[in-house]
């Protein structure tokens, strides 16, 4: 028997704006929008459903993932597009998580977004701290004898630049009862397959995913969230109509339509960020390296931060209130020159 997750309310909720496509598109004229005929080039609202860039997405990401003869059995029903993987977090809590009453455990330290969106909704937030020197870790014990509704993760995870041992995942996920949230807005730079794959296994497990990080569209804010159809559906519920603008689906498309093209750029990535990784790690003062994720954190003592802020770096000091810790991005190589040359001058 397939468990229920959604709220209550959610699930007796008959969405007001459950068009699944245009009139257009089944041969009729639209008289059911309200939209202005006499207006401009944007005068027709776009696509609801967003199922052409969906499967634009899905296609490219097996290609990245170089994946060509083993595609992924994911479809359009296990994926809705959201404006950044944030807007993908809100519709979560929004859809599953009863206001007073429900509950969520994060894993500190963790992306400061789950706690405020669990204020926000009125959601208790009970805390698990990451076990193990690097971060990586999962008391799976503990996280599911609270009885919460819900576990958010961050893998990779940020603020600290590591990633979560698979295994722990993969036990959590067979014995949690609630719902596994991961956030893998940063997944593509990891050296590991995302926990997409394993979403036809649990009917717990939703995957979030941004396309401002490594696709490098952030101008764009496109995210995504992939689960099995019976939670997306739910999903769809609690979104609002027309959430993506017409403008931003067709360059998003042109970007998706070039996997080779971002494949190339994620490894030009990669590549800089282990380079710099390296040399960071015999500079004074850097005591550890994190370098998993689309940035990377060192531990160092507060000079090292108020150095790189007084040379014109604008680094991260404190991450996500982690203290003693500074979290870099990763900038072009000549910017990590300068940065090291800052670094090594004592």
């Amino acid at each position: 028997m397939k468990r229920v997750f959604a709220r209550e309310c959610v699930q007796k909720m008959e969405p007001a704006f459950s068009f699944p496509n245009r009139s257009e598109d089944r041969g009729m004229v639209n008289l059911r929008d309200n939209e202005n005929p006499f207006g401009g080039e944007e005068k027709r609202y776009p696509d609801n459903m967003t199922t052409r860039l969906a499967e634009c997405y899905l296609r490219a990401l097996d290609i990245i993932e170089n994946r060509e003869n083993n595609v992924s059995p994911l479809g359009t029903e296990n994926v809705l597009l959201t404006r950044g993987a944030s807007d993908a977090l809100d519709l979560i809590f929004r859809a599953f998580f009863e206001p007073a009453r429900d509950r969520i455990i994060t894993t500190p330290p963790n992306f400061k977004l789950f706690d405020e969106l669990a204020t926000v909704y009125a959601i208790e937030n009970t805390k698990v701290d990451l076990l193990g020197d690097r971060f990586n870790q999962l008391d799976v014990h503990a996280l599911c004898a609270q009885g919460a509704k819900g576990v958010i993760l961050c893998d990779p995870n940020n603020p600290m630049g590591s990633s979560l041992d698979h295994d722990n995942v993969v036990r959590l996920l067979k014995t949690f009862e609630g719902i596994v949230v991961i956030d893998e807005a940063y997944v593509e730079y990891a050296e590991r397959e995302s926990f997409r794959h394993l979403i036809m296994d649990y009917d717990n497990l939703i995957v979030v995913r941004s396309m401002s990080k490594a696709l490098g569209m952030a101008g764009l804010r496109l995210g995504a969230l992939l689960a099995q159809e019976t939670l997306i559906k739910i999903l769809l519920k609690v979104r609002l109509p027309f959430a993506l603008p017409r403008p931003v689906l067709l360059a998003a498309e042109k970007e998706l339509s070039k996997p080779q093209k971002l494949q190339s750029q994620i490894q030009q990535f990669i590549q800089e960020r282990e380079r710099f990784a390296s040399l960071l790690r015999n500079c004074p003062g850097i005591d550890d390296v994190f370098s998993f994720s689309g940035f990377i954190t060192v531990k160092a003592k507060k000079e090292i931060a108020e150095r790189l802020l007084q040379s014109g770096f604008d680094v991260l000091p404190n991450p996500m209130g982690v203290r003693g810790y500074i979290r870099i991005s990763v900038g072009s190589p000549d910017i990590t020159d300068r940065v090291l040359q800052i670094l090594k001058t004592q």
